[in-house]
């Protein structure tokens, strides 16, 4: 199964950062909701091989669960980007700096911008 995984509660990690917050109380370990699925007797799998998968899910008779892992700096684009969300961005960026985590934004251009 290999090491367990970091992982964080994206969309509301992105949220916190497009007003400005310090990202606080969204970092998971291991976050593994096929295995909570499967345990609660729901046909489950986690897309780390995503054809094998996809096809499993799809290939079931009944309603079952598709666990995405994803990269943790992935951006959702919104349809709109407002003055608002750059400002608040921008000030996450300068707390984030500040506070020694300047690396996250790199992490976030590697994954979004340099692909």
């Amino acid at each position: 199964m290999g090491p367990p995984r970091k992982g964080t509660l994206g969309f509301v990690e992105l949220e916190m950062k497009a007003a400005g917050l310090s990202d606080y109380g969204v970092s998971l370990e291991n976050p593994n909701s096929a295995a909570i699925a499967t345990g609660a007797g729901i046909f489950a799998r986690r897309a780390e091989d995503p054809a094998y998968a996809v096809c499993a899910v799809l290939a079931h008779p009944a309603p079952g669960l598709l666990d995405v892992v994803t990269a943790k700096q992935e951006l959702p684009m919104p349809p709109k980007i407002g003055g608002e969300q750059v400002r608040g961005f921008s000030l996450w960026l300068a707390k984030a700096v500040l506070n020694g985590r300047g690396s996250e934004f790199i992490d976030l251009a590697k994954t979004n911008l340099l692909r």
